[in-house]
This record gives C-alpha cells, sequence and structure tokens, in this order.
C-alpha cells in the first residue's frame, strides 16, 4: 500500500477504480483516494449538450412517433372488419373511432404537459406507454361500438398524447443548434410508421381477426414504455432563476443529482413547476410573438388533411381509375419522409439565412402557394406533381414547427408551448376537414376546397413575417428615425436584432 495520505470514501455507488491504490480486489482500491488527485467537481446545471444522451431521446422519438401516428393512420385497415363486427353502425359511426383516437392525441396535449411538468417527462411517457396499450388491449371485451370510443379512442388516445408531447418537448431541452436535425429524425418515425403499420394491420386482421390484432397492437404500443426510459431527466441552467438557490429547489435533491446518472430518480424531481401552471399559458398569451405564431399555426393546420381527404375523389372525377387515384396518396407518403429527411441534411449547413421562425414560414407559404395551384392539375401528372411537392412541403413544416416552438420560449415554458400548438393543432385539424367538406357541397367541386386550404396555409406562412416588421418598429424608435441607418441595416444587424427580440436562440 501507497505511503501517500489517502482519503477515505464512504460505501455506495459512484466509486471510481481510478483513484484506488494496492492491488486489484484490495478492498482499500475501491475506498481510498490519494489526496493530490482532484476529485470530480459537479458543474451543477448545463446548457443543452446537443448530441450525446440526446441522440438516445430521439431514438425514443422516433419509436413513439412511430407507434402513434402509424397507428392512427392505419386504422382504416379496421375499417370493414368493424362493419362486420357492428353491422347496425353507419360508416360515419365506425370513422369516428379513427377520428376520436387521433382527436385525442393533439387535444389531450395540455393535459400531457402538465402531467410531464409535474411528475417529470420520463414517468409520464412511461405511463403513457401503458396507458395506450390498455387502451388496445380493453377493445378485447368490446360488444358495442361505444366501447371502442371509450378504449381505442379516448383511453389510447390520452395514452399517445402523453408520449408524444413529453418526448417533444425532451428532445427540445436536449439540442439547440441541432434541434431541427433532431426534430426532423423524430418526426420521420410517424413517415415509417404510417408505411409499415398497415400493410402489419393487414396481416394481424388475416390471422387472428379485430380482436386479436387490437391485443397485438396493444403489446406493439407498449414498447413506447420501454423507450421512455431512454428520456433521462437533464437539469438545465435556463431552469434556474437568477435569485435561486438550487438546494432550495426540492430538499431531497442535492446538487450532485443534478448530473449523476445513478440518481435519476432523484433528478426527476428537480424540474418541478416554478409558476402555477395556468399563469405559464397566461405568460405564453400575453407574449406577442409567440402570440402570432399560434395565428400563423392555427391557419396553417387547417389544411393538412385537406388533400389526403380529397384528392382521391377529384382524381376520380377526372376519370383516373382507382389504384392510380389511390397512389397518389401512396406519392405523398413517401414524398413526406423525403422532405423531412432533406430537412435533416439541410439542417447541418451553417451560417442559413433563415432562422426556425422564418423557415417554418417559408416552407408554409410555398405549401400554400402549391395547394392554390392544384386546380390548374387535371391531368394525372400534374396530379402527381402536386403530391410530391405537397408530400415535400408537409414533410418539412412538422420539424420545423417543432423547432420554431422550442426557440420561441424558454425552457420552462417549453411544456406548456407544446401543450398550447397540440391542442390547436387539434381544434383546427377538426375544424378544416367540414368546412373543406361544405365548401365542396356548396360549389359542387373539389377546387374550392383546395383553394381555401390553400389560401389558409399562405397566410398562416405569412404572418410570422410581421415579427420583422415589430423588430424594426422597435428599431426606429431606438434610434429615434424613421428608417433605421445604412450602418444598422446590415444582413448581420437585422440577424442579431431578430435572434435577439424574436426567439430565444437560433435553430442553426
Amino acid at each position: 500500500m501507497s505511503s501517500r495520505p489517502l482519503l477515505k470514501y464512504p460505501h455506495g455507488r459512484g466509486m471510481h477504480r481510478l483513484y484506488g491504490q494496492g492491488r486489484p480486489g484490495d478492498k482499500a482500491s475501491y475506498l481510498e483516494a490519494p489526496l493530490h488527485r482532484p476529485l470530480p467537481t459537479n458543474p451543477g446545471p448545463v446548457e443543452p449538450p446537443d448530441g450525446g444522451w440526446g441522440w438516445a431521446v430521439v431514438l425514443a422519438g422516433f419509436i413513439i412517433f412511430a407507434c402513434t401516428w402509424g397507428i392512427v393512420r392505419s386504422l382504416g385497415v379496421f375499417f370493414i372488419p368493424w362493419r362486420e363486427q357492428f353491422p347496425d353502425a353507419t360508416a360515419g359511426e365506425i370513422a369516428l373511432v379513427q377520428s376520436i383516437l387521433a382527436g385525442m392525441t393533439t387535444l389531450a396535449a395540455p393535459v400531457a404537459s402538465a402531467l410531464g411538468r409535474r411528475f417529470g417527462f420520463r414517468p409520464t411517457i412511461m405511463a403513457g406507454g401503458v396507458v395506450a396499450a390498455a387502451g388496445f388491449s380493453l377493445s378485447w371485451f368490446a360488444t358495442r361500438l361505444i366501447h371502442l370510443y371509450i378504449t381505442i379512442g379516448f383511453i389510447a388516445g390520452l395514452g399517445s398524447s402523453l408520449c408524444l408531447i413529453n418526448v417533444s418537448t425532451s428532445v427540445g431541452r436536449y439540442f439547440t443548434t441541432k434541434r431541427l436535425r433532431a426534430n426532423s429524425f423524430i418526426t420521420l418515425g410517424s413517415g415509417i410508421g404510417s408505411l409499415g403499420f398497415p400493410p402489419l394491420c393487414q396481416f394481424l386482421l388475416d390471422e387472428y381477426g379485430t380482436i386479436g390484432a387490437s391485443v397485438i397492437l396493444g403489446g406493439i404500443v407498449l414498447n413506447m414504455t420501454a423507450f421512455g426510459a431512454l428520456v433521462r431527466p437533464i437539469l438545465l441552467v435556463t431552469d434556474i432563476k437568477p435569485d435561486q438557490d438550487i438546494r432550495r429547489m426540492s430538499p431531497s435533491v442535492s446538487k450532485e443529482s443534478f448530473l449523476t446518472d445513478d440518481q435519476d430518480e432523484d433528478s426527476e424531481k428537480v424540474f418541478q413547476p416554478k409558476r402555477f401552471f395556468p399563469t405559464v399559458y397566461c405568460s405564453l398569451l400575453k407574449d406577442t410573438s409567440f402570440s402570432l405564431y399560434l395565428v400563423s399555426l392555427g391557419l396553417s393546420s387547417s389544411f393538412y388533411l385537406i388533400s389526403e381527404i380529397y384528392l382521391p375523389p377529384r382524381a376520380k372525377r377526372l376519370g383516373v381509375d382507382d389504384y392510380h387515384a389511390a397512389f397518389l396518396l401512396s406519392i405523398i407518403g413517401i414524398t413526406l419522409i423525403a422532405g423531412r429527411v432533406l430537412v435533416a441534411l439541410l439542417s447541418k449547413w451553417e451560417n442559413l439565412p433563415l432562422n426556425s421562425v422564418d423557415q417554418y414560414a417559408t416552407a408554409a407559404t410555398l405549401l400554400g402557394l402549391t395547394m392554390l395551384f392544384m386546380p390548374l392539375a387535371t391531368s394525372y401528372g400534374s396530379m402527381a406533381t402536386y403530391s410530391v411537392m405537397f408530400g415535400l412541403f408537409t414533410g418539412a413544416i412538422i420539424p420545423m414547427m417543432l423547432t420554431a416552438t422550442a426557440d420561441l420560449v424558454d425552457s420552462d415554458s417549453l411544456p406548456a408551448a407544446f401543450g398550447v400548438t397540440g391542442f390547436l393543432q387539434g381544434v383546427t385539424g377538426l375544424v378544416g376537414p367540414p368546412v373543406s367538406g361544405a365548401l365542396r357541397d356548396a360549389t359542387g367541386n373539389y377546387d374550392a376546397t383546395f383553394l381555401f386550404g390553400g389560401a389558409c396555409a399562405t397566410l398562416g406562412g405569412l404572418v410570422p413575417f410581421l415579427l420583422h416588421m415589430r423588430v424594426f418598429a422597435k428599431r426606429r424608435a431606438r434610434f429615434g428615425m424613421e428608417t433605421p441607418s445604412s450602418d444598422d441595416v446590415t444582413e448581420k444587424g437585422i440577424r442579431e436584432t431578430y435572434d435577439n427580440e424574436i426567439i430565444r436562440k437560433p435553430s442553426i
């Protein structure tokens, strides 16, 4: 044994053999360390790592998005078997199962974000996976269609929302400069799931029937609980108020629990609400930048299902056969995946001229213009071209929307921000298709529906650019002149002003 002075360690987790002395296996080699060697210091709250374990969180998000939206978009395969199981139900009543599931996934976002903020994101995601699996499995006992409304619709929808909203929030907390790339990867899961789950569901129906297929889907959904365990809690410097002592945040949590892998249970307690949760919503709605962003999001979200609903019947009306009309939706699905991959690749470029809000606004505007030109598409080739453009821009918008939401608020308000945006998308997604359907009935053609969706998307894309006018108004007031001087109106100056006064941090 070395004669150097030794520091005794207590028994417990986190011992490092690095500081040991003597023979391997000697008890002292695990409990003693020389005093002259520096001991590990705890850095306390950290900046978003922009990688590292964050990519494990991205993997969890990919699986959750694949399971959630893949199954939502695959329940159409159950339509005919459910009609045979419930012969007295109308087509609209059966379709309501899928509508309730999709609606609950987004409309329950405020509840999901509140629970994640209160109990921690990882426990809420894991609990959500159990709830969603229970919803599908309980459909085993369904003897009436209303039982499917409750089990697959409300219960599974609530569980899916708990997982979806909180994993999106967690990814936003782990990334800043690579946030757009991370969001592109997790939303890619919904595209992959939309391609993989329909044939899987058809196979399960052929082999096990509606009851067996639903129970097996419950087992698949339970994987969200396992992958939810990857969402390790993280304490960010923005979670701590300047005048707030870390140790006063929770009496049972010590500084050492913030970054140690062995005490994640204690770390879950760290991110607790510093403000009563409804006040967070009020503060968000009072923020001019975020309020304008919500207006933009509400307008652009109303068009999401219009093409998927009305593109095939419009093609059939123009003489396209059933197979080729349905293939237009497949083109949208494939190019939607390509759009998200393209966004992930573009996010690697440094010094992009547009920040996250402008990127979202540009994509929404281009998508709206694409829909406005849809009435000119009268041949199958032109409709296929429209499907390609629609899929690319739609695939790009979702990760850009998640990134812009995270950039507009601080980490303390991030759960509430995703709750508000998710709820808003759910409401507009329910309102848009009926309104466009009423336009179809009133005009007698499908072109009015696409013009309505295109106008909403274009207007929604232009709204965020009002933020630039707000910036210039502030600059005029500050400089006491009608327009800023030529020295101030530079690309760098405008970019820095925008980033400082509109978003919390650049996304690229």
